[in-house]
Formats: structure tokens, C-alpha cells, sequence
């Protein structure tokens, strides 16, 4: 902050990371960190909006909380806290959640706020033989993207079939959405060495892939993932919905209109209120890691306060063949 110009200077926009691995600890780092980004404070050098780590960028619950403390301390103005960025968000009900958070925020608090969120899911995908090959989108159940192991075998390295009707065909996938990348491949572009040819290092490897084949494995991923974004957000605007956007177990109220009330009112204690009210309808929406509302908030904090944790990665284990976002999320937690 000491040395950057500022965005009225010509400077890059910075956010101010929230972390934190449960309630209790986000809001600590909130209170810690919150004027950072405080004009008031630090006139022409404030960070100029949110990154959402931890428990703040996987519970509902807790983003819901921040949203409105944001609010009310002045933290989402027009022109000053315009962007919040979720880092390692994967699931695809989340896409339209935080569709419909962004809508009501624009509508009531900040026109300008925009949401964005990342993943490495289309990479680990790849780099342990996983590929996109079917995006689900069934009305009031789970939404995914469907991967799986995909054909490694020097035997098609000369195979000029086409790729995705192929795998099909001879029984890797029972379905193979296309991409505008694997719509030009054929077998033998990803299955490039055949019994006998050497690699870059000068060995013959089990593999028949080459990194190139990695490469448009990875632009095919990424596509994949796009797409199912915008599919499952052009749906969800077209009357589908995911099982997880609507408190089914409750008063049979949407996720939309919940989050439309607690930022209709600018009475804080009554949107907290609104938001306290669900509290077992959060705990139904699972997050990027197998994080669940106030759940999460008490075991995961019981849990550090008796064990001490050494985290191990192991990678995907190859005979993981049916592996979607729920793996890779617990991958990208590694």
C-alpha cells in the first residue's frame, strides 16, 4: 500500500483477500483486515475490493453475514468495493448462486458489483487422464460435470477416427459432449507414441500421450467448463433450478427470493434476522470442499482445537473412474 499509485493514478486494482476456517475465525480476519479498503482511512491507496478464501468463499451462511456487514460499514460503494472475486469455486450450483448474490447486490447496494470466481479443476482434470465429457443439468437435482478416464493406448496411435464419437464407441464414455477443440481431433492427435517410439527424454514411457496432447486436453477442460457455466446460468434463468436452490426441507421458499429480501432491507438487524431464519436451509448447500453452513463452523473448529494435521497429496488414485467437481474439489484443497 506504501508504494502502489491507486486506481486514480493509473495503479492496478488490488482486493483484500478474507480468510479464516471458520465463523468465529472469518470474522477476526474481517475485523483485522476490513480498513484496508477503507477510503477514510487510506484515502487514495485502499484495496478497491473482496477476495473471498477460506470458509468465506465455500458457506453460504458466512458469505451471506459478510455481504451485509460489507454493507453497513460501508464497504461495497459504487466506484470504491465494485468486485469480489471467490477463489476455488467449482460447483455448479454455485455459479447461479452467486448469480443470484450478484443480482440483488446491483439491484439494492452497488450497481457496478460483479462477482468472479476460479478454479484449477480443468487442469488437475487433465493432469491426472480425467476429461469433461458431459455436462448434467437435471431440473431440482444435482448439476454437475460429468469426467472420466480417458483413452491412453499406444495401439491408437495411427487411428484417424474422430476423437469424441470414438471414445464412445469403443467404451470409455457413454457420452462425449464436443468442444470446438475436440471437434478437430482424432485419436491419434492425443494418443500420439506408438510401441517403440522414444520420448522428449529419449525413453520409451507407458503413456501415449505427449505434452501437447495435455495441452488440447486442457483447452477441450476449460471450454467444457465455461460451457457448463453458462449453461446451468441460461438455464436456472429459464425456470430449472438445481435441488440445492430451493429450501425443500423448509418453507419451500427459492434461494433467489431469500437473498432479493435480505438485501431489500436496509435495516441491518433485519436482513441478519432473514439470514439467521434459513439457518438449516445453509446447511443444505454444500460448498467447494464439502463445506456445510454452521456445520462446518462448529466441527471444523472442534476438530483444530484436538488434532494437529499433517496434509498429505496423493493424487487420483487410476482406477478413480467416475470422478467429478466433489474429487477435484478435494484436490484442489491440497
Amino acid at each position: 500500500m506504501r508504494h502502489r499509485k491507486g486506481v486514480k493514478n493509473g495503479g492496478a486494482k488490488f482486493l483484500n483477500v478474507l480468510q479464516g476456517a471458520n465463523h468465529a475465525d472469518a470474522d477476526r480476519w474481517y475485523e483485522t483486515m476490513k480498513h484496508y479498503c477503507d477510503p477514510n482511512v487510506f484515502p487514495d491507496t485502499h484495496f478497491d475490493g473482496w477476495s473471498m478464501g477460506g470458509q468465506n468463499m465455500c458457506d453460504v451462511h458466512l458469505v451471506l453475514r459478510r455481504l451485509v456487514a460489507l454493507r453497513h460499514d460501508g464497504l461495497l460503494k459504487k466506484g470504491i468495493h465494485d468486485w469480489m472475486h471467490f477463489l476455488g469455486t467449482s460447483k455448479l450450483e454455485w455459479a447461479v448462486l452467486l448469480t443470484d448474490i450478484q443480482r440483488a447486490v446491483r439491484k439494492y447496494v452497488n450497481p457496478n458489483f460483479t462477482i468472479s470466481f476460479d478454479c484449477a479443476s480443468p487442469f488437475l482434470a487433465t493432469a491426472n487422464g480425467q476429461v469433461y465429457h458431459h455436462i448434467d443439468l437435471p431440473h431440482n437435482e444435482k448439476w454437475c460435470y460429468r469426467m472420466s478416464p480417458i483413452v491412453d493406448d499406444k495401439k491408437y496411435a495411427q487411428d484417424t477416427r474422430p476423437y469424441g464419437p470414438t471414445v464412445v464407441q469403443e467404451g470409455f464414455v457413454d457420452h462425449f459432449d464436443e468442444s470446438p477443440i475436440s471437434r478437430h481431433l482424432t485419436m491419434k492427435d492425443i494418443c500420439i507414441y506408438k510401441p517403440g517410439d522414444l520420448n522428449k527424454i529419449g525413453k520409451e514411457g507407458k503413456t501415449s500421450w505427449d505434452s501437447f496432447s495435455y495441452a488440447l486436453l486442457m483447452g477441450h477442460n476449460v471450454w467444457m467448463h465455461l460451457e457448463a457455466v453458462q449453461r446451468a446460468n441460461r438455464e436456472y434463468d429459464n425456470g430449472s433450478w438445481p435441488a440445492m436452490m430451493w429450501n425443500q426441507n423448509g418453507d419451500h421458499a427459492r434461494f433467489k427470493d431469500i437473498v432479493d429480501a435480505i438485501f431489500a432491507t436496509s435495516d441491518r438487524a433485519e436482513a441478519e434476522a432473514i439470514i439467521e431464519h434459513y439457518d438449516r436451509y445453509w446447511m443444505d448447500i454444500v460448498g467447494t470442499r464439502g463445506f456445510k453452513g454452521k456445520k462446518a463452523k462448529n466441527s471444523h473448529s472442534q476438530f483444530n482445537a484436538l488434532f494437529d494435521v499433517e496434509e498429505v497429496n496423493d493424487g487420483i488414485d487410476a482406477d478413480d473412474i467416475n470422478l467429478d467437481e466433489t474429487k477435484l474439489d478435494e484436490l484442489e484443497s491440497q
